[in-house]
């Protein structure tokens, strides 16, 4: 038995070795620029020993993806416990993601690459699955909050939950997206757009308030 956990433990550590040269590269040139040969010369490997640990490049992409969303969901969780009622969870899962943005750029872009392609709900790929139901953890954490705004007092109850929840993942999706992609544009139209982000949250609690 501890001949295979040290099996197990080689596997995981040479997995984690290829994810961090993939990362890299996929970054800077993007995923339909990166090529499984390009991964196997940076990690110096052979290309067939990359696929004894990832079965396609689709799969080592979203074990990224899957990584990225593990760091999300550990930072909202972690804002979630030091939040006071309902409707600063919501707020705090905001700051969260901001700040997942701000911190982790590299995670954040294979995010928005795959939130941005059509899903594939009926995948039979148990990489693509995982990453499904892992935002799916995340979106329900959003709907648990909003639920224990309205029933604490905090969050007005003329909400429909479903719509709020969704609609906020869309905002704060959206919004980071475009500050991200068109940033140097909206520079130009305001000073103050460094903050803007900021605000959104701010604005949001505005909204939300009872």
């Amino acid at each position: 038995m501890p001949r295979q956990n040290y099996n197990e433990d080689q596997v995981l550590k040479k997995k984690k070795y290829i994810m961090e040269i993939a990362k890299d590269i996929f970054y800077k040139k993007g995923y339909e620029n990166t090529s499984m040969i390009e991964i196997a010369k940076k990690a110096k490997m052979a290309k067939g020993t990359i696929y004894l640990y990832f079965s396609s490049k689709k799969d080592l992409f979203f074990s990224l993806v899957y990584e990225g969303l593990k760091i999300l969901e550990k930072m909202i969780k972690n804002s979630i416990k030091i939040s006071k009622n309902g409707l600063d969870k919501i707020l705090n899962m905001g700051r969260a993601y901001i700040l997942f943005y701000r911190k982790y750029p590299e995670y954040y872009s294979f995010i928005i690459k795959y939130e941005s392609e059509k899903a594939d709900l009926n995948s039979s790929e148990d990489f693509v699955i995982n990453s499904y139901e892992k935002s799916e953890k995340i979106f329900d954490i959003l709907k648990l909050a909003i639920k224990d705004g309205i029933n604490d007092g905090t969050i007005r109850k003329d909400i429909d939950i479903n719509k709020l929840s969704l609609l906020l993942w869309l905002q704060t999706v959206g919004i980071v997206q475009q500050f991200e992609l068109r940033k140097k544009m909206y520079e130009n139209w305001t000073e103050d757009f460094s903050t803007i982000l900021d605000f959104y949250i701010e604005f949001m609690e505005k909204t939300l308030k009872k």
